[in-house]
């Protein structure tokens, strides 16, 4: 064997040697931070944990033979598990904005939920969002409703009445008793409350806004890999109809597809 080709042999065996020391092992388990009380995304009952996130995660753990652990806690909890390592990801409906996308690398959207009017079922002639000009708006207090109403009147050109509640619960008794006329929720949260007969109610069809709902991952090598494996997961579960499953098993629709005509304005490569 000629020298050239023992020096071309000796490179190879140090490259190979190299990128085996400096590989990242394919991730066996992950962690997901997932809240206790939120229904029906990730809630407890009689000890159980259900939801539509406990839902995704089975199904993703089935895809990738990952084995995924939860740690829950209140909202505010969450992301401190994700920023102190105790967790790799939260799973808890999450919202992608920029001010996430700037501190971590999202997976694939799992999720496109709108905001939504929401009105009495017998008002069918409101189909817009400028329709509710001078009609009496709830929203709870501390709630992102109020803003919201406000830009939609501003935006439309409109006039409505704002009307607020000490709580949630307050509000949605005061829509029952017809003393509001429209409140916003998340198209997720209005499709669950109606088809589970919380709320006589319909939605308006223009949506308010759409948040695209992903997986936040930390920025170091193995969560990259695991963020890999989970978006790929997701592609697989979009295009075989298991999201839009566990969708239409919790909520009676799927908002595992983008609404028709919408840009996300995120780049989430």
């Amino acid at each position: 064997m000629n020298l050239k080709r023992i020096c071309a042999l000796s490179l190879a065996a140090a490259a190979l040697t190299a990128g085996t020391a400096f590989a990242v092992d394919a991730p066996k388990e992950i962690t997901v931070a997932s809240g206790n009380s939120s229904v029906p995304n990730t809630y407890f009952s009689k000890g159980q944990h259900l939801g539509t996130e406990p839902d995704i995660w089975a199904a993703i753990a089935a895809k990738t033979r990952l084995k995924v652990n939860f740690v829950t806690g209140e909202f505010n909890t969450l992301f401190g598990y994700l920023d102190s390592g105790r967790a790799d990801t939260v799973g808890n409906t999450i919202t992608v904005n920029q001010k996430r996308i700037d501190k971590y690398k999202f997976s694939e959207p799992y999720a496109y939920i709108p905001e939504k009017l929401v009105v009495h079922e017998e008002s069918t002639d409101l189909k817009r969002l400028r329709d509710i000009d001078g009609l009496k708006c709830g929203y709870s207090s501390g709630s992102n409703g109020g803003n919201l109403f406000k830009q939609i009147a501003e935006k439309e050109g409109i006039k409505v009445e704002l009307v607020v509640f000490d709580s949630s619960d307050l509000l949605n008794e005061a829509f029952r008793q017809g003393k509001v006329d429209v409140m916003i929720f998340a198209g997720s949260e209005a499709a669950f409350k109606i088809k589970n007969g919380f709320l006589k109610a319909r939605t308006v069809e223009e949506n308010i806004a759409v948040g695209e709902k992903a997986f936040p991952f930390r920025t170091d090598e193995t969560s990259l890999a695991l963020r890999a494996v989970v978006t790929k997961a997701i592609q697989e579960m979009k295009a075989d109809g298991t999201l839009a499953a566990i969708y239409q098993k919790w909520f009676g629709d799927d908002f595992s597809q983008p609404p028709t005509d919408y840009a996300s304005p995120w780049k989430l490569d």
